[in-house]
């Protein structure tokens, strides 16, 4: 079984990509929307989740509420078979990431191979299959409203079906603004 690192946004930012995307159920049809915007960070397979979750914990406790720069295009990812908007400026996401891998990989985890790693990062939206529309559906942000997103927490997931049950554990960021 495949458990999945994911980087979510916060509760301010989805309701912003929820806003914006709200349309978009109608002209691409997908399988099933997510109620969680996040960015894949990590796939590991078949870890202990006993040995992983004290690892985990470890590296994340110091990181901070980061930001993400999303521009408005859709794109799809092949692997993960889901379709989200394209993350541009991913040099403090690909550090981490491999970061994520090196540690994990060291650690005697199953983890992907490090090219993987800097291939381009979506924050997903929907899961299912390439919807024929996608090349043609306009920017979902326009060019004036491309944002900084926050990410606030890590969650580990069990699979990649977008349901609560499938959350493994909570990995909660550090708020910089609170001393």
């Amino acid at each position: 079984m495949k458990y999945y690192l994911v980087a979510l946004l916060d509760r301010n930012s989805g309701k912003i990509i929820e806003n914006a995307t709200r349309n978009l159920v109608k002209k691409l049809r997908p399988q099933k929307k997510t109620s969680y915007y996040g960015v894949i960070m990590e796939v590991i397979e078949d870890p202990d989740p006993a040995k992983l979750e004290p690892i985990l914990k470890d590296m994340i406790k110091a990181m901070r509420y980061f930001k993400i720069d999303v521009k408005g295009n859709l794109v799809f990812d092949e692997e993960n078979k889901t379709i989200g908007l394209e993350v541009v400026n991913f040099g403090y996401l690909k550090r981490i990431s491999r970061k994520f891998n090196t540690m994990l990989g060291l650690h005697g985890f199953k983890v992907r191979p490090e090219e993987s790693v800097d291939n381009t990062a979506q924050l997903i939206l929907f899961s299912g299959e390439r919807s024929k529309e996608l090349d043609k559906v306009e920017p979902v942000l326009k060019s004036g409203d491309d944002k900084l997103f926050r990410v606030d927490r890590f969650e580990l997931w069990k699979n990649l079906n977008f349901k609560k049950e499938s959350v493994y554990t909570v990995f909660e960021l550090v708020d910089p603004n609170i001393i």
